[in-house]
């Protein structure tokens, strides 16, 4: 005999449901760009990014606490760079969104990185704090210094040169927490596409919702803190390492805070086979 659901756990089940299909809560990260194509320089060429905090496959842009900021050189110096207050329109909610400019001028040959370091972010929907620890290459003629340390409490050090890879490519880094492998931490891999997304057009599951875990994908690092992701499209790729360390007190609450070390990679256009 089949048993009538009563009103009460109808409802309870919906929830439940509801929750299920409103997907995970949104990657927020600390976004930059160059605004020039690709990630090439030269000797004496000033460079300019834009930087938002929000979510970078989407483009939803929030408002943002100023991060520190610095140019880690070829040669292993750190350098100050100019930044700037500007305003970006979040296009979601057609608001003008605290953001910042930076402008750099390499002098020497070689893989520059810029880095930031950010202050405890709070995160409401998932009652966190994240700080950040990000970098992004700058290649300038002669490769020297993309597969070192730039002294960040935690950070992906490439294997793979970041750069000079078509689309379709695999990447390999190596997490480093306080200079020691991070095994078996949480890795998420989100694109860039520098425009705003609407919901109608992300990519959805069988049931119709948002297919979030192909936008932010998961993967974690190894026993030795080596970690594998393929990068399937050309333009910038966030790459990002999560490890817990600690608490911070919001409004008289502790709630955790997770730390990330995250690398932006540049994935080129597959080039066309030669011709005879």
């Amino acid at each position: 005999m089949s048993k009538i659901m009563s009103p009460f756990r109808w409802v309870i089940t919906a929830l439940a449901w509801a929750l299920i299909f409103s997907g995970v809560a949104a990657a927020h990260f600390q976004v930059y760009w160059p605004l020039v194509p690709g990630c090439y320089g030269k000797p004496g060429e000033p460079v300019t990014w834009q930087y938002f905090w929000g979510e970078p496959y989407e483009m939803k842009i929030y408002d943002a606490a100023e991060p520190k900021f610095f140019m880690f050189t070829p040669d292993k110096e750190k350098e100050p760079v100019v930044v700037k207050k500007i305003q970006l329109q979040d296009q979601e909610k057609g608001e003008m969104r605290q953001a910042y400019e930076l402008e750099y001028t390499p002098e020497e040959p070689g893989d520059y990185y810029l880095c930031l370091e950010s202050p405890p972010n709070f995160i409401p929907e998932e009652k966190v704090f994240r700080q950040d620890y990000v970098k992004e290459i700058w290649h300038v003629v002669n490769e020297k210094g993309w597969d070192q340390t730039v002294g960040l409490e935690l950070e992906i050090v490439p294997i793979t040169r970041p750069y000079g890879w078509p689309a379709g490519s695999v990447f390999q880094g190596k997490a480093l927490f306080k200079g020691k492998p991070l095994k078996g931490a949480k890795v998420e891999i989100e694109k860039f596409h520098g425009f705003y997304i609407s919901p109608d057009n992300y990519p959805k599951d069988r049931f119709g919702e948002e297919n979030a875990p192909l936008i932010t994908r998961v993967t974690r690092s190894d026993a030795q803190g080596y970690l594998f992701c393929t990068l399937d499209s050309p333009g910038w790729w966030i790459i990002s390492v999560s490890h817990p360390d600690g608490n911070k007190t919001r409004e008289g609450k502790p709630y955790p805070v997770e730390k990330r070390g995250c690398l932006w990679v540049y994935m080129e256009t597959p080039p066309p086979p030669p011709q005879k």
